[in-house]
């Protein structure tokens, strides 16, 4: 009867091992292909981030050059300084977050820093997907969305729609204030989130800027060629902002990517020495039968 009992429990547990085992393999093939993923999403996000480096590099050389062009118009001519009230009018902040998701607290950052500078009756513009979701759900009273780009190179496109609404919106009402608000990669592979006036625009230190360089020659007017460049020095903020932004992104998901990767790899190595233990204890029980079967034998 002691056999015939041993024999039992034996039987019972090579079926829970047989039960468990292909769970725990399927389980363990699962996580491998989510392994895969994450490694691939990983790369995508870094190799973002670096081409994102090698634009910013052009579009802070292309913005030098206009603030070097804009002190030389400002010395041609007495101009009026584009100084304001900036309590008189409305303010328009325009926060950059993510267009996807996988960016850890990257949008909230974003959304808490863009809240303690609106006042009442300012308008907030919000950029990407992910980000404006957030700002519903937080029920922030949102005036216009667009799409952060998925390409570096898309950069272009949402300065201009930006500096395209915010002219919309001063032709509908008073705007003394401009703000941005956007995240930026620091020493150390850190991010912070910075704000950025763009208006109320001061030409004073364009004025009082010294140089060695000789008087510019211009067949314009001073007071177009200014206005033209000023123009073209908020889109270059725009695009830095944005391109910042889109750098801080992808980064922000690259550190998620490696904690998640780190993640999946503990929980291979745990199944990994669990399905050791089970094939072990799956020898082991066969190893008894083997040996019950012999008792059982020798008993006859």
């Amino acid at each position: 009867m002691a056999a015939n009992a041993s024999r039992g429990i034996g039987d019972r547990r090579e079926e829970l091992i047989v039960q468990r085992l292909p769970e725990l393999q399927a389980r363990i093939q699962a996580l491998g292909k989510l392994g895969e993923v994450v490694s691939a999403l990983r790369t995508v996000s870094a190799a973002r981030v670096q081409q994102a480096h090698a634009i910013l590099d052009a579009i802070r050389e292309h913005t030098e050059i206009v603030r070097a062009a804009l002190a030389s118009a400002a010395r041609m001519a007495e101009v009026p300084s584009r100084e304001g009230d900036a309590s008189a009018g409305a303010g328009v902040i325009i926060a950059l977050g993510s267009e996807h998701g996988f960016v850890g607290a990257f949008n909230e950052r974003v959304l808490d820093v863009a809240a303690t500078q609106r006042k009442p009756g300012d308008v907030l513009f919000v950029i990407g997907a992910r980000a404006a979701l957030l700002a519903t759900e937080r029920h922030d009273s949102v005036s216009w969305t667009c799409q952060m780009p998925s390409q570096v190179g898309g950069v272009d496109e949402v300065a201009l729609h930006l500096a395209a609404r915010v002219s919309l919106v001063g032709g509908q009402r008073r705007v003394d204030r401009v703000s941005l608000v956007y995240t930026r990669l620091t020493a150390g592979a850190g991010a912070r989130v910075v704000t950025e006036a763009l208006l109320p625009f001061d030409m004073q230190p364009y004025r009082a800027e010294e140089t060695h360089r000789p008087k510019a020659i211009s067949n314009l007017d001073p007071l177009p060629l200014i206005d033209g460049l000023v123009d073209e020095l908020l889109f270059a903020q725009l695009a830095h902002a944005a391109t910042e932004s889109f750098a801080s992104e992808n980064a922000a998901r690259l550190g998620v990517m490696q904690a998640a990767i780190d993640n999946v790899d503990g929980k291979l190595d745990d199944l990994g020495r669990l399905e050791r233990e089970l094939r072990q204890e799956e020898i082991t029980t066969e190893l008894l039968d083997l040996v019950t079967g012999a008792e059982a034998v020798t008993d006859a």
